[in-house]
């Protein structure tokens, strides 16, 4: 295994620990035995208080950063011969896009671990006010929430249909593990893809008013949830922490079962 490959997978099984550690949370609210609705930021908090939390922090930034460099070198350098047509060039350009994504939370885990980061969690607020001061900022905003509602779209589809990433290595999955973690990996995509498609929402509406306040992040759309009226909420919650229990336990199988080919 070769140290970018190692990154790699690293990356994915600091992913797995986050959303399992959000999932984990949440269903403890909807469970009412304690726990508390976050995203990223409370869940890397709830890392570094633990025994060796600062050791933890560490390896998450390491391996986040590392995956953030192998997702855009995917994207640049084209090790699986995606090719040049649009459907490639877009699958390409996601990489990519995945790759700043997670790059802008390993600096945040880095920020975190040197005590530089004191803030609620706002940064995806501030951005928005950021481009707002662009020129077409306000439509810019309104693109990438169409854009993250494309993605969730895409996920949602992608785990009814069974589609999931590829370059993962079905056959030995299904042959070690069994198909039921398939099935869980396609509810864990499903719901993700539903939070982003809230989140996508917000963002649009931030977009379309101007008011950067609107943006929301992982934690206010679960709270949302959760706010609904007549036991519903607890129920929605629930689904959606469950949800991304079983979305921390496909970054897990990635970690495991993803072929990733040698770059150049």
């Amino acid at each position: 295994m070769n140290p970018l490959e190692l990154l790699a997978r690293t990356g994915f099984l600091v992913k797995g620990v986050l959303y399992t550690v959000i999932g984990v949370l949440a269903l403890q609210v909807a469970t009412g035995h304690g726990g508390r609705v976050t995203g990223t930021r409370g869940a890397l908090i709830t890392v570094l208080g633990q025994p060796f939390g600062r050791t933890l922090l560490l390896i998450a930034a390491i391996g986040l950063l590392g995956y953030a460099v192998w997702r855009v070198l995917q994207g640049l350098l084209d090790p699986d011969r995606l090719g040049h047509d649009w459907r490639a060039v877009a699958l390409r350009v996601s990489y990519v896009g995945r790759g700043a994504v997670h790059a802008a939370l390993g600096l945040q885990v880095v920020r975190l671990y040197r005590g530089l980061s004191e803030s609620s969690g706002t940064s995806e607020r501030e951005m928005a006010a950021e481009a707002f001061r662009w020129p077409f900022g306000d439509w810019l905003v309104v693109l990438v929430g169409l854009v993250l509602i494309g993605f969730a779209v895409q996920q949602v589809y992608a785990a009814i249909t069974s589609r999931l990433e590829r370059n993962l290595d079905l056959a030995s999955l299904r042959r070690e593990a069994g198909e039921w973690v398939v099935s869980l990996s396609r509810f864990g995509m499903a719901a993700r893809g539903l939070v982003f498609a809230l989140l996508g929402w917000f963002v649009v509406a931030a977009g379309w008013s101007r008011d950067p306040s609107e943006v929301a992040t992982t934690g206010s759309s679960m709270r949302l949830l959760a706010a609904q009226p007549a036991g519903l909420g607890r129920w929605l919650l629930g689904i959606t922490a469950a949800g991304f229990i079983a979305y921390g336990f496909y970054q897990f199988v990635h970690a495991r079962y993803l072929q990733i080919r040698r770059m150049g």
